[in-house]
């Protein structure tokens, strides 16, 4: 059951209103679910719209930053808990720790790192939690094609890739990612193709 998803979205707004548009309608929809966010901590772009969206909507919000970007002042003052992080390695640790699913919105290159880092922890059985991606106004398509070439190449086993929730339709996400039942972490071996 799906009590604390992850976030992982930009530090920026992006170019197109519907990131933060999209954004806003996704959070709402996980609060009222009774989902509770989990975040980057920061108080700008995307990070700062889905924080203050759950926080208007019930939700508990915790973020974690590091401690170079704590100390320029760059949390949101509005969250319920921070957990500061001496690197970058250790905040991801605690995603994971804390989180029951992860959805990933538009961002940059921390929101890339992020999902490559969860789906490797599922990849090899380290953790065995849902992972979403929604491509609002097709924004993740050139990284949806790289997958679907790497699994032509052989490099990713379509097991794995079919795990990623792919969507751009909020809804459809939410349900999806709320009642996804993910294989077994015993069976990473067999998802590798091994």
């Amino acid at each position: 059951m799906v009590k604390n998803i992850s976030i992982f979205c930009g530090a920026h707004e992006g170019t197109n209103p519907n990131y933060a548009l999209e954004a806003k309608k996704i959070t709402a929809l996980l609060s009222k679910k009774g989902v509770d966010v989990v975040f980057g901590g920061g108080n700008v772009g995307i990070m700062k719209i889905i924080s203050d969206e759950a926080k208007d909507n019930n939700s508990k919000v915790t973020g974690i930053t590091m401690e170079s970007l704590h100390n320029l002042e760059l949390t949101n003052p509005r969250i319920d808990d921070l957990v500061v992080t001496h690197s970058l390695l250790e905040r991801k640790d605690e995603f994971m720790k804390r989180s029951d699913a992860f959805l990933v919105l538009p961002g940059g290159v921390g929101s890339l790192d992020e999902l490559a880092e969860i789906l490797a922890s599922n990849q090899l059985g380290i953790i065995n939690k849902p992972v979403g991606l929604l491509n609002t106004d097709g924004y993740y398509d050139h990284l949806i094609a790289w997958f679907e070439k790497a699994v032509g190449e052989g490099f990713i086993t379509q097991a794995n890739l079919d795990e990623l929730i792919i969507t751009d339709n909020c809804e459809e996400m939410v349900e999806r990612i709320l009642e996804e039942k993910t294989e077994s972490s015993k069976d990473w071996k067999g998802r590798l193709g091994l």
